[in-house]
């Protein structure tokens, strides 16, 4: 209960105690609207570029779309957070969804977001067809993309920064993290034994043996990220607790 009653006096870091209401709100907008422009029923009918017909089929199987549902997830939960800590009411919930968005943060969203976003650019510096075939622009305008790709990482590095995150242990994270990994790719995999294509251009260049290093290459990469998001959020609140135990002396 002492963890609890932590967080429950020193959600915020630094800054007034309405910013992460309103961030978590202009996400939640952001988002959705996002949503709306990729779910816009479009005109394929006479489409006979396979790369544009698959931008449909393997939406799903996009790890941008995984990435993109869990940030949904999270900020909508921190949203609910926040509005029930406002009005303090039903602290029972509050407890429960402090634990729950403490973990998403943890296990998945940091992680996944720092992955996505310096893969996907990674890869589209390097040759744009293995990602977001220029074919693709019509559809997904730029500022979609970044809506994607590049904002994703940065409402992740600022809710880091704003929001104290009531940490699960390490085997806990790593589990979820895992749950989600291996989900993906036997998906993946499947759909390609399935019907036979890729979601991603790159996979077609790449080997067995080197789609198999590529997967385990960027999970390891992903759980070194999980790991310095704890270390970072560990440093965060020794450095908060010392400041109020100075207050308290003072």
């Amino acid at each position: 209960m002492e963890r609890i009653e932590y967080f429950f006096e020193n959600r915020r870091t630094r800054i007034p105690k309405r910013v992460g209401p309103f961030f978590h709100l202009f996400v939640c907008v952001h988002h959705g609207y996002v949503a709306l422009c990729l779910n816009k029923k479009r005109d394929l009918t006479n489409i006979t570029d396979q790369r544009v017909l698959d931008m449909e089929v393997f939406a799903p199987l996009f790890f941008t779309s995984w990435n993109f549902l869990i940030q949904l997830v999270y900020f909508t939960s921190a949203l609910m957070y926040d509005i029930l800590h406002m009005l303090s009411i039903r602290r029972d919930i509050q407890e429960k969804m402090l634990r729950y968005k403490g973990y998403i943060f943890t296990s998945s969203l940091f992680p996944f977001s720092v992955f996505v976003s310096t893969m996907f650019w990674s890869l589209y510096n390097i040759n744009r067809e293995f990602v977001l075939p220029e074919v693709l622009d019509k559809y997904i305008p730029t500022w979609l993309n970044h809506c994607l790709h590049t904002n994703i990482l940065i409402f992740a590095a600022i809710e880091m920064l704003i929001a104290n995150q009531l940490l699960p242990t390490f085997i806990s994270a790593f589990f979820g993290l895992n749950v989600i990994v291996i989900s993906y790719h036997t998906l993946l995999i499947l759909t390609y034994f399935w019907i036979g294509r890729w979601p991603y251009g790159l996979f077609y260049i790449f080997t067995w043996p080197e789609r198999i290093t590529f997967f385990f290459s960027y999970y390891l990469f992903t759980v070194w990220m999980m790991k310095v998001g704890m270390t970072i959020q560990k440093f965060k609140q020794r450095v908060s607790i010392k400041k109020s135990e100075r207050c308290k002396t003072s």
